[in-house]
């Protein structure tokens, strides 16, 4: 296994997106309604660059023949200008699609830690569903957080859905600590996330 910085004339975008999507299914189908639709949207996204999305920002896992076998979304410090940010949507989706994109931030925005200059975020871990239970996802964290030890920064940072137990159990395992968690209900709907760290 490798994980290596994403090049998008090497790496299949749309691969990557589809990725991406899996992370978080059902805020994505929300928003576009099924996964060829918001993986298309993703991969725009993707291979513009210079966005929370783009290529700049990903590491993939490959096996020996090259096959994707899960992504890390990253960043250093605090999350992108938002003015860069929106820029790139409108320029690369359509206004509704951008419009889109800009709620789950929003939403996102709500449940997601709050950064530090000298933190190292992985904002999605996501591993491909052929290729689970192959220690993947430990091979990320621990490869991460090499990465940011290597930027210089004090403490890597993510965030898990409560319901989702087993990423829960991994991060856990993996010496991450739960230091705030963020819930909001509406009548029968509910939606949280626990913040995680771990100190470097």
């Amino acid at each position: 296994m490798h994980l290596q910085k994403m090049d998008k004339e090497k790496h299949d975008p749309l691969k990557v997106s589809t990725l991406i999507y899996e992370a978080d299914v059902d805020t994505f189908n929300f928003f576009f309604g099924n996964s060829k639709n918001a993986s298309q949207k993703i991969e725009k996204l993707v291979t513009a660059g210079d966005n929370s999305l783009g290529h700049q920002q990903i590491y993939v896992v490959t096996s020996e023949t090259n096959d994707i076998k899960g992504v890390m979304v990253y960043s250093v410090g605090d999350r992108m200008d938002k003015i860069q940010e929106l820029n790139i949507l409108f320029k690369n989706l359509n206004p509704l699609d951008a419009f889109r994109f800009l709620m789950i931030e929003i939403i996102d925005s709500i449940f997601l830690s709050n950064l530090k200059e000298d933190d190292y975020y992985f904002f999605i871990i996501a591993v491909d569903e052929k290729s689970r239970g192959q220690g993947i996802g430990s091979f990320i964290l621990k490869e991460g957080i090499k990465l940011a030890r290597g930027n210089g920064c004090k403490r890597a940072v993510l965030d898990v859905d409560i319901e989702n137990e087993d990423a829960l159990r991994l991060y856990e395992r993996r010496g991450f600590g739960k230091f705030k968690e963020k819930s909001l209900s509406l009548w029968k709907w509910k939606k949280g996330a626990y913040n995680m760290e771990y100190l470097l």
